[in-house]
């Protein structure tokens, strides 16, 4: 009986439909889950068709055992005599139709892996030209907030003035201000906004980038002394228009007219999407409109965050004070370029002659209005510069989010503020401030570096890939593509971008060091040194070239170089303790907390017999660690740049005095890609290590995977500058 069936359900071509169908439907998903989201569509229509494929077999079955296809139609089976079956032949053609099926799939499934291996192999695929959407790219990195959202898009300035653009900028972000400080109403940033100034707009284009389900726009026409702004709020999804208004006014109204768009805007808010809001009333009769424009032209430039236009914003906003000395906004912009253009954030300014300039600003600001967020952030920045009361620089930080629940860069500088000590929440941060401010590169960086701490090194690609977007000459994008790269074990690749991040902004040592350290890594330590030849920082070419004794002799004719010098302080210390001389070193870092819990500082305080400095300096240092794990972080992250998580492991083990263990926490760093610092090999803290008995097969490996990454690294140099190989090859046949 069993034989007959299935000599029946073959004869019938039942187990061929069957084939054709599977492979047919597999095919179909496959295109649908690529055409899904190209076209924009929504997730659930993949479930359907992977639904109707599923339900659909059963039914292939019952009529390819049922019905018959002949030359006159479809028949049923029991109604067609033996002699007069054609299923033979319809059986043959099923074969090449399921041929057919077979090569399309087969040909998909070897692209497809060819792509997953290319990507694979070369892990990262990036150069300056990118062809990838700024709306596309970030999407499966970050969700899309929940909630009421909205962005407020630059208004269009409709007159013949093009002096009008800050005064038609103005009106969008003051409005944005008032919404901005609505608790529960996800605000785009500024930033974010403004980046789709001057370009042919698609509302949902606009609102799919910025991750938001409304937007507001609108236009402004000034004719003499008066002005029509026109304005409308827009569903996202449904390109409904759910208000729109126009205001014809004195000029004089500016203000007044701002804070009745910001009421009506928030009225359309809580009528369509139900939410509970009232606008905060603004006294703004005082301002200066000269002063305010000047205002709007320093916050143009100082979102640029380079030495140049930073230079720029304060002009603008030193301007602002000269026209009207008691607006604080201007005085805040003050405090805020001078603290942007210490050597610590993008310019060469010592970090205290920073400080004491943004000082006398920020406190004038506070003085004129002490409700002011962005002036609450900037005085939390220069405690948290000087790292003297990290706690307070926290207070202030959340006191502006307090005052502005929307303000992404708060959130940021809070994050940097307790991200050793409560990394989880710093990564929380991060995340809510990229949300909020998707376009900026500021909050993209810190996130790309939260995801490289988590070890989730593909999506902190794709963040690095929206950057170059966004701006493809700024020096965050190459600092986290370098970073990817390193953690991977490809330094030649990964010291390349940080190279890149280098030339992009040379007057920042923070970066000279991030890339010079590497190269020192794979042995290149004349080319290291070349990153500070004839400039401030010219003694550290000696360290890089391994001459100890120069390298701290002259380094103490040089730093600190005044009373308050948090890097000139712990560079310092840290040669006094490089040279042995650990009462000199302890003496300095007594001064600044800023490498509070560094290894090499917890190390000095035990070789004078400070065992209770030493101890409590070593347990805040294992709570930190502790509390990374936690977090799931993989790759430690110190100023900028990381290093796994078992070697910071392996300098508590060795603080704890169990050199076996910080051995063995040293191979497992190196078995996954980690080549020994350039440090660990010549710091006298690291002695112990250094005289273990495995010692050498950890150095042995470490150094065949310099010895590959240096050549590959000269190669690219090679390819990029000949010229600018002459040192590094001098120092490689040396070695």
């Amino acid at each position: 009986m069993a034989d007959s069936l299935f000599t029946e359900l073959k004869r019938r071509n039942v187990f061929k439909v069957g084939t054709a169908y599977l492979v047919l439907a597999w095919v179909v998903i496959q295109v649908t889950s690529e055409a899904v989201p190209a076209m924009h569509l929504p997730d659930w229509v993949n479930s359907l068709v992977f639904y109707l494929g599923a339900i659909g077999f059963p039914f292939a079955l019952f009529f390819a055992w049922a019905f018959e296809i002949t030359p006159e139609g479809v028949k049923k089976e029991s109604d067609i005599t033996t002699e007069d079956s054609i299923t033979a032949h319809t059986g043959r053609k099923l074969d090449f139709v399921i041929i057919g099926l077979l090569a399309i799939g087969m040909g998909y499934f070897f692209y497809e892996s060819r792509l997953n291996t290319d990507s694979e192999e070369t892990a990262i695929a990036v150069n300056d030209s990118t062809s990838v959407s700024p709306e596309e790219s970030l999407k499966q990195v970050i969700p899309e907030p929940k909630g009421s959202s909205i962005a407020v898009l630059p208004f269009v300035n409709m007159s013949s003035d093009i002096e009008q653009e800050y005064f038609s900028d103005g009106i969008s972000e003051e409005i944005l201000n008032v919404l901005a400080k609505i608790p529960n109403l996800h605000v785009t940033s500024r930033s974010s906004a403004f980046a789709f100034k001057g370009k042919e707009i698609n509302i949902k284009q606009v609102a799919s980038t910025l991750g938001v389900n409304n937007i507001l726009e609108g236009s402004v026409r000034k004719f003499g002394n008066r002005i029509r702004i026109t304005a409308q709020l827009i569903e996202a999804g449904s390109d409904k228009h759910l208000w729109s208004e126009t205001y014809d006014r004195e000029l004089v109204d500016l203000f007044a007219i701002q804070d009745e768009i910001s009421a009506a805007i928030v009225k359309a808010l809580k009528e369509q999407l139900g939410l509970n809001a009232k606008v905060a009333q603004r006294d703004m009769s005082d301002v200066n409109l000269d002063a305010h424009n000047q205002y709007l032209k320093g916050r143009f430039f100082i979102e640029n965050r380079n030495q140049v236009d930073i230079k720029i914003a304060l002009q603008h906003f030193t301007k602002a004070t000269e026209i009207a000395p008691d607006y604080a906004p201007a005085w805040m912009g003050i405090a805020w370029a001078n603290a942007f253009l210490s050597e610590i954030q993008y310019g060469s300014i010592p970090e205290e002659v920073a400080i004491a300039k943004a000082t006398p600003a920020i406190t004038k600001a506070l003085l004129l209005d002490p409700t002011l967020p962005e002036a609450l952030a900037i005085k939390g920045l220069l405690f948290d510069l000087s790292t003297e009361e990290t706690k307070q620089a926290k207070g202030y930080f959340e006191k502006a989010l307090e005052l502005n629940p929307n303000f992404s860069d708060a959130m940021i500088w809070l994050s940097g503020a307790i991200v050793n000590d409560e990394p989880a929440k710093a990564i929380s941060l991060r995340k809510k401030a990229l949300q909020l401010n998707p376009m900026s590169l500021l909050a993209n960086y810190h996130y790309g570096n939260n995801l490289i701490a988590l070890g989730k090194l593909q999506e902190a690609e794709k963040v690095a890939q929206h950057m170059l977007n966004i701006n493809p000459k700024h020096h965050f994008a190459y600092m986290v593509l370098g970073e990817i790269y390193l953690q991977q074990g490809q330094y030649a690749q990964g010291i390349k971008y940080l190279h890149k991040a280098a030339e992009l902004i040379p007057s920042r040592p923070n970066t000279k060091f991030r890339v010079s350290g590497r190269l020192a890594d794979i042995g290149l330590g004349d080319m290291a040194a070349r990153y500070f030849i004839d400039t401030p920082f010219a003694v550290f070419q000696y360290w890089y070239k391994n001459n100890m004794e120069l390298f701290t002799s002259q380094l103490r004719g040089v730093f600190p170089r005044a009373e308050k010098d948090s890097l000139g302080i712990i560079w310092r210390a840290n040669a006094e303790s490089l040279a042995e001389n650990y009462s000199e070193a302890v003496k300095y870092y007594q001064l600044d907390d800023y490498c509070n819990t560094c290894a090499i500082a917890i190390y000095s305080y035990l070789q004078i017999g400070d065992m209770e400095t030493a101890k409590r300096k070593l347990d805040l240092k294992k709570q930190q660690l502790l509390a990374a794990k936690k977090a799931g972080i993989k790759y430690w992250q110190g100023f900028e740049d990381f290093r796994p998580m078992e070697i910071e492991e392996m300098d508590i083990a060795l603080l704890d005095g169990d050199i076996d263990k910080a051995i063995r926490s040293m191979q497992s760093a190196t078995a996954k890609g980690y080549i020994v610092e350039y440090q660990i090999q010549k710091i006298p803290m690291y002695a112990k290590l250094r005289d273990h008995p495995q010692w050498p097969e950890i150095m042995a490996e470490s150094n065949q995977r310099a010895t590959e990454q240096r050549a590959l690294y000269l190669k690219l140099v090679e390819e990029d500058n000949p010229s600018s190989l002459q040192i590094g090859i001098k120092h490689y046949e040396q070695t």
